[in-house]
């Protein structure tokens, strides 16, 4: 293996996603350090050439420019492919810079001009390169890897920043503008090596349609998703555009010329840059994964919360940059990446048309609040800027309660996606018995009459004997007992009147194969009376296998809360097969409206998916059901299973669907077991926010979410999992074919 490879292999990345990873890397590289570098220039030509109390007038002036631009822009990504616009755009840009380049650094109307078109174009140019790069990653892949992108535009900050401290005092600024049309050239190659992808109906079965700022507009308004990102994107933005006026008010007053200017901002943007780098490499994956969406975006407001009580208590050149720059370094890792992250549910052609808009214009139209309030606080009225961290304060704290929501607001969009993607994949895998809600019954072959009438029993199974004979119940046990199946079978089909004083030897006849059906039959007729027997046998480690795991059929018809509490108690049972069919059984009775228990049995519950889930892989990988010819619930499980494993996957997630809403729970089993990736990652999505960090822990491998780095550093050493195997009283080896299994397995994980 190669560094390259290696470096990949420890960082995530898998195979298929490297040259999309590389590129997207070096994509955001380039276009931070473009946003960097104008910045640095524009920053510095208008402070040298007017008073920073104009500030407000262009930011303003940016504000309403961005209106009528973004409207273009959000129209032609979603007529066109983005890749296509993106790579406009960068040509547009550098043309602009083509021809204010002999202005730019010499007339004052030329700096006006520089800063708006370098300002917009930055705003198109970052959100179009996001809606480009959101097309190569499906959610549980940006998730994973939006960090590491955004690493490549903080790396991009931080090399360039750094390198204006070296530049401005050898180069003229003059010869600096075509240094960023060379970046601009640098980025269209990026762009033309990325893969071409399908857009608008082959990506989501929607129309190619244009777009209008009206119509934009009203999809984020109508979105409640979309309505939260706008308000924390307008949220931060005002905020950060009062703390960068009291920052640029401040060195101002310290520093003189537009070089030193420039050379400051440069090693500014660079130190922020690369803790922005650190923050994106080493923290905010595992933040988003571990703590959450909510926790992530909270980082920023937080700052911002103390920092600005610092200004408002005193302010000072040294205090303010620390505040300005954790600002910029937070937005760049820990508020960034959670917003791409929030949009990637977003249908494409949504996306493409609210994006832009949320990114551009309310940014800008935010930048102009920003503005409004210097203007008439500072500007017009002549009070000190420090006590703009009053506004900077309430902001943060209304950004805080947004996060909350956000949270929220972003498990119910994925539990939708998910819901609508499991759906569709039900539809698009059949709607037979395969196609079927597998989590709503047993996951089985049943009769398809049965299932068409929205019971999950053999259709006879139930049915009322046709020939009644009254005998004496002492002679019903005395036939029951005889040593002729015949008569047993006939005693079982006459008989209508059965009592508790038949529970036992009704209990016996449950290992009869051909006898089952009819005597889960005369259990339901007797009813809560055999509820004590039957929860006494299921209870004891040991009752007979063959009654005992047959017990959980009957009691899913049958009793109350006793009923319930014993199939509860028996999800802890030693063999996998008792607490397989409990679940099924305790899903039954929910379906059937049967009593439930009074107790709380959520706790019970989350402890045996713990236990599943702490089963080591090839335990887990080979619990089986001896009995493959039961009649009711699980004849042709075993064959219908096709992935090692996925027996106790079922049985985990049947688990779930008892404490959490089921109809997402079952959507999340078919987007694991089927082959449908959109589907797997709302449904892995769902799945990390809804269990326990030491569950999800200890299922993501069997789910295969897990890289290959993190597998081999999570595995247990061969003799630790071999002790277990041999120790453990389960299902698993009945037979030589077992162990030959469990030999394979074990040979595979040494290899």
């Amino acid at each position: 293996m190669g560094p390259l490879n290696r470096i990949a292999h420890r960082l995530g990345i898998r195979p298929d996603e490297t040259r999309n990873v590389s590129l997207s890397f070096l994509g955001a590289f380039l276009v931070i350090a473009f946003l960097v570098f104008a910045r640095s220039i524009r920053e510095a030509l208008y402070l040298d050439a007017f008073d920073v109390k104009t500030l407000p007038y262009i930011t303003a002036a940016v504000a309403l420019a961005s209106v009528p631009t973004v409207t273009l822009f959000a129209r032609l990504l979603a007529r066109y492919p983005p890749k296509g616009i993106l790579a406009a755009l960068v040509v547009v840009l550098a043309l602009g810079l083509g021809v204010l380049w002999p202005f730019a650094t010499r007339v004052d109307v030329g700096v006006v001009a520089f800063y708006l078109w370098t300002e917009l174009g930055t705003l198109l140019l970052t959100s179009g390169f996001w809606v480009v790069t959101s097309e190569y990653f499906a959610l549980r892949g940006a998730k994973r890897l939006y960090g590491l992108i955004g690493a490549g535009g903080t790396a991009g900050a931080m090399v360039m920043g750094n390198s204006l401290v070296w530049l401005t005092p050898r180069v003229d600024f003059f010869w600096l503008v075509p240094l960023l049309a060379g970046l601009l050239g640098l980025f269209f190659i990026i762009i033309q090596l990325l893969p071409e992808i399908e857009y608008g109906a082959a990506s989501d079965g929607e129309p190619v349609e244009t777009s209008s700022l009206r119509e934009s507009f009203a999809l984020v308004f109508r979105s409640p998703h979309l309505r939260l990102i706008g308000m924390i994107v307008f949220t931060a933005t005002v905020a950060t555009t009062l703390l960068d006026y009291q920052f640029k008010e401040l060195l101002r007053a310290a520093v003189d010329t537009k070089e030193q200017l420039a050379s400051f901002f440069g090693a500014f943007y660079g130190w922020t840059g690369a803790v922005a780098f650190f923050l994106q490499i080493a923290v905010v994956a595992r933040l988003m994964t571990f703590s959450g969406i909510a926790m992530t975006l909270a980082v920023l407001p937080l700052f911002l919360l103390f920092g600005s009580v610092g200004m408002l208590l005193a302010p000072s050149l040294i205090l303010v940059t620390l505040v300005r720059g954790a600002d910029s370094s937070l937005r760049k890792s820990t508020h960034r990446s959670p917003l791409e992250v929030l949009f990637v549910p977003v249908a494409s052609l949504t996306r493409r048309k609210t994006k832009t808009f949320i990114d551009s214009v309310m940014d800008s139209v935010a930048e102009g609040v920003g503005a409004g309030i210097v203007l008439l606080w500072v500007t017009l009225s002549g009070f000190p800027s420090r006590y703009l961290s009053v506004f900077v304060i309430m902001l943060a704290g209304f950004f805080l309660l947004l996060s909350r929501r956000m949270g929220r607001q972003y498990f119910t969009t994925v539990t939708e996606r998910l819901e609508q993607s499991g759906g569709q994949a039900d539809m698009s895998h059949g709607t037979g018995l395969e196609g079927r809600d597998l989590l709503s019954g047993t996951f089985t072959r049943i009769d398809i009459a049965s299932l068409l009438e929205g019971d999950d029993e053999p259709s006879g199974a139930e049915e009322p004997p046709v020939e009644i004979e009254e005998v004496d119940s002492d002679v019903i046990l005395s036939r029951l007992q005889s040593p002729d199946l015949m008569t047993v079978a006939r005693t079982l089909e006459n008989t209508i009147e059965w009592d508790e004083a038949h529970v036992p030897v009704l209990a016996r006849l449950l290992a009869r194969d051909s006898l089952v059906d009819r005597v889960v039959f005369a259990f339901t007729v007797i009813g809560e009376r055999a509820v004590p027997h039957l929860s006494q046998l299921l209870s004891d480690e040991s009752t007979d296998f063959v009654i005992r795991r047959r017990v959980p059929r009957v009691l899913s018809k049958i009793g109350a809360g006793e009923a319930e509490d014993t199939l509860i108690r028996a999800l802890a049972a030693n063999r996998f097969e008792v607490r397989y069919r409990a679940a099924i059984a305790l899903v039954k009775r929910r379906r059937r409206g049967l009593p439930q228990t009074e107790g709380d049995i959520e706790p019970a519950v989350w402890e045996a998916v713990r236990s599943e889930a702490n089963r080591d892989q090839p335990v887990w990988e080979l619990q089986k059901l001896l009995d493959d010819a039961e009649g009711d619930d699980d004849d042709v499980v075993a064959r219908r299973v096709g992935v090692r494993g996925e027996l106790s996957l079922e049985h985990t997630f049947r688990l779930l669907s008892l404490i959490l809403d089921p109809a997402p729970v079952r959507a999340a089993f078919n987007g694991v077991v089927l082959d449908d990736q959109d589907l797997k990652d709302f449904s892995l999505e769902y799945l990390e926010q809804v269990l326990p960090s030491d569950i999800r822990s200890k299922l993501w491998p069997f789910i295969g979410d897990v890289s290959e780095y993190q597998r081999e550093r999570s595995a247990r050493p061969l003799g630790e999992v071999v002790s277990d195997l041999m120790s453990t009283g389960a299902t698993l080896f009945a037979d030589e074919g077992d162990r030959a299994a469990l030999k394979r397995i074990l040979e595979d994980e040494e290899a």
